[in-house]
């Protein structure tokens, strides 16, 4: 879904633990009972309670850790991890307003270094965040713009902070947030579609177009001579020489992903499993957002039988791919805006082009799941039969689950494919009335649009796809702080559930939920010093 849903989530799930580096301390049995008995005879000193309770952690006794470690922060005030370490069972706890007392006492002790002993930018992170999952995202926003006026090691804050942002409306900051991590990792593609959409809603679509040019253009490079030398290789038959020669180029550039992707695939062609993942797994940590890398590792991974693993990759691509088509769609508002007509249709006819890769994974990802829900069922024989037996079963869930829309908008993108485009238009157009926030379903609608000639009725849709709507923002804002929690989650879908089942109403909120969750596309916190340290460490104003 939208480059707004992954800024919005960005760095999630994540736990106050996470930030702080709290980590469990497992006792054995013996050790753990020798401290308990101490601590029952009154004869524990502050650190013993500290290691009794993250043994306790370890076990996920949450109660019992938070009794511990409370005892400790009793017994000795200053003791800063003990501190952090309560800060975290809160958080794991639900207690977001302890959490961030505790780490609020710990910020105005003396600042220590080394084990145990976290940073400052860490600390007003930590608390930062608790303050986010406490629903007070102003007093948030101050705490990450006083970490950001430390030295910071990674751009949690940063994503943070414009995810704040983003879900109150706050575009001048927000944009001033894109530009700061964009100075640090100029690679990240979807944050740059981000702030071209940001820009062109704040009428600089020059700015805009720009921007949009330099995330289309982040893609790998190709490796001249001896790259060529290789594919002769490769097209010779001598698969050992390509191999050879390819594995000597990714030892002496190991920071590109083709590389890598050529030398996974001649591993792949050979049945070497092994030595395939690995050059698979190289070239995504390279390049996360490696389009072709994800397609051809869950090709490999269906070779190999892993179904589930293939249908995950299956998937990322399918995400990724519709960003770009996002931003091809974006920049051609953008040029239309300019005057510039002609360069406008190109990137609207780009768009419908890598659009229709989408529809060909969607139908790949449609085959897997129908195979995995009913294992009787063959695989299909042809494309064709695939295509036709999915939209009979979107047709038959739909009549029974009018409500589902990720079903609505898989369904209109198979139609596609199977050139019944009225149809597939009618689906996204409903799409887009069941949930005004689905930037991909707009897009859609405004290329179905276009294909029949309503070139206005285009533009519209596509004038739509770039509008934050703050309340569906705020919201997928908030969701993506409760799923953090699996206690949190779990309990705002059972309410949501029960108050849909006492009006009457047949809403499956799980699923809607995970819809928006998988828009999200929640990314997780990359570990601070792996390559993520902000260049310049530069400064955000409020």
């Amino acid at each position: 879904m939208s480059v707004y849903q992954f800024m919005l989530g960005r760095e999630l799930p994540c736990t106050v633990g996470e930030i702080l580096e709290v980590r469990p301390q497992p006792l054995t049995g013996q050790e753990h009972d020798q401290l308990l008995r101490a601590v029952k005879g009154g004869r524990a000193y502050a650190d013993q309670l500290y290691r009794l309770g993250l043994s306790h952690l370890s076990r996920q006794e949450l109660g019992l850790a938070q009794r511990r470690l409370s005892e400790a922060v009793k017994l000795k005030p200053g003791y800063l991890p003990a501190r952090l370490a309560l800060a975290a069972v809160c958080d794991q706890l639900a207690q977001h307003s302890q959490a961030a007392d505790q780490i609020e006492a710990a910020l105005s002790l003396p600042t220590r270094s080394g084990k145990g002993y976290a940073s400052r930018y860490a600390m007003f992170c930590a608390a930062a965040f608790s303050l986010e999952r406490l629903g007070t995202a102003g007093a948030a926003a101050f705490r990450y713009q006083q970490a950001l006026a430390e030295s910071p090691t990674d751009l949690f804050a940063h994503h943070r902070l414009a995810a704040i942002y983003l879900a109150h409306n706050q575009l001048d900051q927000a944009i001033e947030l894109h530009r700061a991590i964009l100075d640090a990792e100029p690679q990240q593609t979807q944050v740059r579609t981000s702030l071209a959409h940001l820009l062109q809603l704040q009428g600089k679509h020059g700015e805009a177009v720009w921007e949009y040019q330099k995330a289309l253009c982040l893609e790998p490079d190709n490796w001249d001579i001896q790259m060529e030398l290789a594919g002769q290789f490769e097209r010779m038959g001598d698969t050992d020489a390509a191999i050879a020669q390819l594995r000597a180029l990714t030892q002496k550039h190991p920071q590109f992903p083709d590389l890598h992707l050529r030398l996974a695939n001649l591993h792949s062609n050979t049945g070497d499993d092994q030595a395939a993942s690995a050059e698979f797994g190289e070239a995504l940590r390279v390049h996360p957002d490696y389009l072709d890398g994800h397609i051809d590792l869950a090709r490999h991974e269906l070779r190999m039988g892993r179904h589930d693993a293939a249908v995950i990759h299956f998937h990322r691509a399918l995400i990724i791919n519709n960003q770009n088509v996002e931003a091809y769609a974006g920049m051609a508002v953008a040029l239309r805006r300019l005057g510039k007509a002609d360069q406008a249709d190109e990137m609207l006819a780009s768009a419908a082009r890598i659009a229709g890769n989408s529809d060909v994974l969607m139908a790949q990802l449609g085959e897997l799941e129908l195979q995995a829900t009913s294992p009787a069922v063959a695989a299909a024989p042809d494309r064709q039969q695939s295509i036709r037996r999915q939209i009979d079963w979107y047709q038959a869930a739909l009549a029974q689950h009018p409500d589902w829309t990720d079903v609505r908008m898989r369904y209109g993108m198979v139609l596609k494919l199977a050139g019944q485009n009225a149809d597939a238009a009618r689906q996204f157009e409903l799409v887009t009335q069941e949930s005004p926030a689905w930037v991909e379903a707009w897009v859609r609608l405004a290329l179905s649009r276009r294909d029949a000639g309503n070139a206005a009725g285009a533009i519209d849709a596509l004038n739509s796809a770039l509008q934050i709507r703050p309340e569906c923002a705020e919201l997928h804002y908030r969701l993506g702080l409760i799923y953090c929690s699996e206690m949190e989650f779990e309990l705002a879908l059972e309410r949501l559930s029960c108050a849909a089942a006492m009006n009457g109403q047949a809403a499956d909120f799980s699923r809607q939920f995970w819809a928006i969750l998988q828009g999200l596309q929640l990314a997780g916190r990359e570990v601070a010093g792996k390559g993520r340290e902000v260049a310049g460490k530069r400064k955000t104003a409020a």
